[in-house]
């Protein structure tokens, strides 16, 4: 259990972090490839080394930096520009507590200490184990969290949203890499797992050993192609349906222990204060969600046929159905999924609009029946105090003019 105070003390934190980012969202942080240069190579042969987008889009993500410490900051996936349910690899999401650490993959070693054994992998080890791939996303934990706000942010579904990102990763499953003849004896002697990093801070977490070892793998690759620098280049820990910092970049170690060793990523960060002054801990799982994209605050649509569209998740089950309402909440009508069963879907619903101003959102249900809650709802149960994981439902106000905005 934690202190209010210092749960006040850190959001006082956040909201000058927030300010700052906020002047730089305004004074334009944009990332585009429009500076990239042609090679000779390139204009004589007309082929490139690797390819970049076309001159003539624009799809790039914001970013917010934190101006005290280098380093320190997010950047945003243009969730509402995108279509499918693969995010390219140059558009995942960042969140970097320490900056981006560069690896000589020469140099990387995997260190696993286990009892009184130190076992070492280095790259080339890891790639010649039995690979494994799955398509998941990864959502940070403070994904969203200006839900808690009072008023609503009008800004578009991006940054309200976008620390949430989709990938097809390989690599290898920690259940293998344990099989080694110098760890498997250990396993039944241990309950928790400590990762460390190898970034300037040393990011650290402690994850419980059995719930790891059933899903988590070691990452890599990030749809197809070695994980790139800011994901966690050459090694990054993967756990399907789990929290963002969980997923643990630059690897560096792995420590058997008896109990958690209480890091500041699972103390003062990433735990959820309740309206009863307890805190949860070790929240883990992400919860059911689905997010209209389009329309959504920013866009402009007209009357007649309207496709209403956008993502759904669950970090505990799968997508079992997603509902869409266009009288705030009065009626529900099912729309139509790309996928069945999958832990990311995304849905589609048409909708014929009139030119009336009407608000609009979207519900989804999960493999175990449990349905999104409305904010109202959700708010109720976590309180104000909370900052984190939040996974209720998100409404877009469309005027009689067919512009978006954001509406509670």
């Amino acid at each position: 259990m934690f202190s209010k105070g210092k749960i006040t003390n850190n959001k006082r934190i956040f909201f000058k972090f927030s300010f700052f980012g906020f002047l730089a969202f305004i004074f334009g942080n944009k990332k585009v490839l429009s500076n990239y240069k042609v090679s000779d190579f390139e204009k004589n042969t007309g082929f490139r080394n690797y390819g970049i987008p076309s001159k003539f889009e624009k799809i790039f993500r914001w970013i917010i930096s934190n101006p005290i410490t280098k380093g320190n900051g997010v950047s945003y996936t243009p969730l509402s520009k995108l279509h499918g349910s693969i995010i390219p690899n140059g558009l995942h999401f960042e969140r970097h507590h320490y900056g981006v650490k560069e690896i000589n993959p020469k140099n990387y070693y995997l260190v696993i200490e286990v009892g009184p054994k130190k076992i070492q992998f280095n790259l080339d080890q890891l790639k010649k184990i039995k690979k494994f791939s799955l398509k998941t996303f990864i959502e940070c934990g403070g994904n969203s969290n200006v839900m808690y706000n009072k008023k609503p942010l009008q800004s578009g579904a991006d940054l309200i949203h976008g620390l949430f990102s989709i990938s097809e990763w390989t690599g290898v499953k920690l259940s293998k890499l344990f099989e080694h003849n110098k760890i498997k004896t250990y396993l039944k002697s241990f309950k928790w797992l400590e990762f460390t990093s190898f970034d300037k801070g040393s990011y650290n977490i402690s994850l419980p050993l059995k719930n790891v070892i059933k899903n988590g793998f070691l990452a890599l690759y990030q749809n197809g192609e070695p994980i790139r620098p800011e994901q966690g280049y050459p090694v990054r820990l993967i756990i399907p349906g789990w929290e963002g910092s969980t997923h643990v970049k630059w690897l560096k170690k792995i420590t058997f222990r008896n109990s958690p060793v209480f890091s500041r990523n699972e103390t003062s960060r990433y735990t959820d204060l309740l309206p009863s002054g307890k805190s949860v801990q070790y929240s883990f799982l992400m919860a059911s969600k689905s997010l209209i994209l389009s329309p959504s605050p920013g866009q402009q649509i007209i009357p007649g046929k309207n496709i209403i569209t956008g993502l759904a998740w669950s970090g505990s089950s799968y997508i079992k159905s997603v509902e869409i309402t266009v009288d705030g909440g009065q009626s529900w009508f099912n729309a139509k999924l790309d996928e069945k069963k999958k832990a990311v879907v995304r849905f589609n619903f048409e909708y014929n609009w009139e030119g009336n101003e009407i608000v609009i959102s979207s519900r989804c249900k999960d493999g175990k029946n449990k349905i999104q809650p409305s904010r109202i709802n959700f708010l109720r149960k976590m309180g104000s105090n909370a900052y984190y994981h939040y996974s209720g439902r998100t409404s877009w106000r469309i005027d009689s003019n067919g512009n978006v905005s954001h509406t509670y």
